[in-house]
């Protein structure tokens, strides 16, 4: 396996992101090639009946991000435009997409990824936090602020993530609104992720309608991260 694979079950498909044999899935050249081809043939399979994506993980980390001690300021940047590649190919899923996080969220790409997805169904005890931040290793692609403020309505949790690094539960994130719902185990978790694409967003009749409204209903996040990629759309 790859740093990604996707299944397809009961018309949703499932993308996992593995965290390997060491427990760890950082973000590379490699992985974010993965992953972005893994999310454009997504997007070629998808026909009308299908009624979403959710995206998870295999191990203890839904990404661990950017290893930004051990990479250079041009590296980082690169990866950064990438993973606003990935970002913009979430924004444009003809249906509803939800990230079912049963892992840790290790830095401010991961938790991009995590937010640019329309809804959150995470593990209680999962932890949230941009170490980067702490560290003081780099500064954030704007698209991260951008996410935080379309998602998350208090200004509190977001300048406890952004400017103080604070790490955060499911529980906490639940609390300040960040996901739908929190559940114990990871099959509640994935339970709650069905229930976000088939229930609560529901049958997207028009897959272009869809992609318009949910672009209006994040209109900064959206913006950012075409101006971050140089778009004019």
């Amino acid at each position: 396996m790859g740093f990604c694979e996707f299944t397809v079950k009961d018309g949703i498909f499932v993308l996992t992101l593995d965290s390997g044999d060491g427990g760890h899935n950082y973000l590379t050249l490699q992985s974010m090639a993965d992953l972005k081809q893994k999310l454009e043939e997504i997007r070629r399979k998808a026909r009308p009946w299908n009624k979403g994506l959710i995206t998870t993980c295999s191990g203890g980390a839904f990404c661990h991000g950017v290893d930004y001690g051990a990479l250079s300021q041009p590296m980082v940047d690169e990866l950064s435009h990438r993973m606003a590649e990935v970002l913009r190919l979430l924004f444009e899923m003809p249906f509803p997409t939800a990230a079912a996080v049963t892992g840790d969220v290790k830095s401010s790409m991961a938790l991009a990824l995590v937010m640019a997805h329309d809804d959150t169904a995470t593990l209680k005890e999962t932890m949230f936090e941009m170490p980067e931040v702490r560290d003081g290793l780099g500064n954030l692609p704007p698209y991260v602020g951008a996410l935080l403020r379309d998602k998350v309505s208090f200004p509190l949790v977001r300048s406890s993530l952004l400017l103080c690094s604070e790490a955060m539960n499911g529980s906490k994130m639940a609390y300040w609104e960040f996901c739908e719902g929190i559940r114990d185990d990871n099959e509640a978790v994935m339970k709650e992720a069905v229930h976000i694409v088939e229930v609560r967003i529901g049958k997207v009749r028009d897959g272009r309608d869809y992609i318009t409204t949910r672009k209006s209903f994040f209109p900064e996040s959206w913006r950012a991260v075409s101006q971050f990629l140089g778009d004019h759309n």
